[in-house]
């Protein structure tokens, strides 16, 4: 047998086994965010040109992620739809807008090691 057939079998069988363990624990992985979405969000932040991506987890409630450390790109998201940023409380993992006289406080998370997710606005 060739080298390139036994590569191509043992990057065959490497690609099943991990499948294979994702499926078995993706609640463990991903919790309560469904596993497509999440990583079609991953996809569109790493590969796509989107700064933030929008995801829902099982109960449809609408989060958005963004990379670790990109919060910006969110609070300019959020300038765009009306709102100003009134504070960001790094110690509480939240940020309050302010749309007119009301404010509205998001709180968002670790996702992974690379992402942050954002609980959705309303």
């Amino acid at each position: 047998m060739s080298k390139r057939f036994v590569r191509t079998v043992a990057a065959g069988g490497c690609i099943i086994i991990f499948g294979a363990l994702l499926l078995l624990n993706w609640e463990k992985v991903f919790g309560d965010y469904r596993p497509i979405q999440t990583a079609t969000a991953v996809f569109k932040l790493e590969v796509g040109s989107q700064d933030v991506a929008k995801t829902t987890d099982s109960d449809n409630v609408l989060y958005y992620m963004v990379k670790k450390g990109h919060l910006d790109e969110y609070i300019k998201l959020m300038n765009e739809k009306g709102y100003v940023l009134k504070e960001k409380d790094i110690d509480h993992n939240r940020l309050v807008f302010n749309n007119g006289q009301e404010d509205e406080q998001i709180y968002y998370k670790r996702f992974a090691r690379k992402y942050t997710m954002i609980d959705g606005e309303g």
